[in-house]
């Protein structure tokens, strides 16, 4: 019962990002040679998509916001990627353990580790450390 009232006071928090090409050019590989995820993936659209679970406070399903100034196709274009994601691998994400983060490839895979794209206060690209937030144990539990 305690489980349960926990997992209710945490939310899958998305960010749906589209970088810029030169952005994307200055990315190195994204795998070291034993595979583990060290930066961003981009998916097949260019974007990068990052997710979350994160501690979520009252009694609300979901929180949306959307960046003021988008185009309404924009913003639908990206709630549905979001809504495909979640169809496909809802069964694993939404029960991620809190702080659990990763991202998905240009195939809509999963990728898992601390991905997050992000950016100093002069608008560049900062590349995240190379440790690596494994989930993949929890993944295959859920599986």
């Amino acid at each position: 019962m305690k489980q349960e009232r926990d997992r209710s006071k945490l939310g899958l928090e998305f960010s749906l990002q589209r970088p810029q090409q030169h952005e994307i050019d200055r990315i190195p590989d994204s795998r070291d040679q034993h595979g583990n995820v060290i930066y961003p993936e981009i998916d097949a659209d260019g974007d990068h998509v990052h997710f979350e679970m994160v501690p979520m406070g009252g009694d609300a399903i979901l929180w949306l916001t959307v960046r003021r100034g988008i185009t309404p196709e924009l913003a639908s274009t990206s709630l549905r990627k979001l809504a495909n994601l979640i169809d496909r691998h809802g069964q694993v994400i939404l029960n991620l353990l809190e702080g659990n983060e990763g991202s998905f490839d240009d195939s809509g895979e999963l990728v898992h580790g601390p991905l997050k794209l992000e950016y100093d206060q002069h608008g560049d690209l900062i590349f995240p450390d190379q440790g690596v937030n494994n989930v993949a144990d929890q993944i295959s539990e859920n599986a």
